[in-house]
């Protein structure tokens, strides 16, 4: 088996993993913007973490209160554009930071404007699984009139 079939029948089976996750993530995060309920977070630390080959993930660890009365504390994954305009050098210099959650659900929870999420997982994974079946169908095809 040539390793341009094996990568088309990994992207056939990986793709619909891919669009299933970003299709979830895409139901939670219009959920939040929906029915949420936007409070104001207090932004207690943050960082930027270089990854292999200089990806940058952006995180910000934020208090914020909960519709019961009681506070909560998470690690939200937030764009650069917005951890940059929170922050200087490795300062967070904002005093709040708009979280919206869901009332009945308060871990349910994004920063307005400013999460970063796998939104994008739903297109990549159709796209990945149009192309595993596509190539893998050319494959095949090509293989028996071998």
């Amino acid at each position: 088996m040539s390793r341009l079939m094996l990568a088309a029948i990994i992207a056939l089976v990986v793709g619909p993993c891919l669009a299933f996750v970003g299709f979830k993530e895409k139901q939670r995060i219009e959920k939040i913007e929906k029915n949420g309920v936007e409070v104001a977070g207090v932004p207690m630390s943050g960082e930027m973490r270089k990854g292999r080959k200089g990806a940058k993930t952006y995180k910000l660890q934020v208090i914020y209160p909960d519709t019961k009365g009681g506070s909560k504390n998470k690690e939200f994954k937030v764009t650069g554009d917005f951890y940059e305009s929170i922050s200087s050098g490795d300062q967070i210099t904002a005093e709040t930071v708009p979280v919206k959650l869901l009332a009945d659900q308060p871990d349910e929870a994004i920063i307005v404007n400013g999460s970063d999420d796998d939104r994008l997982m739903f297109p990549v994974g159709i796209g990945a699984f149009v192309l595993g079946g596509a190539g893998t169908a050319f494959l095949f095809r090509k293989g028996r009139e071998a």
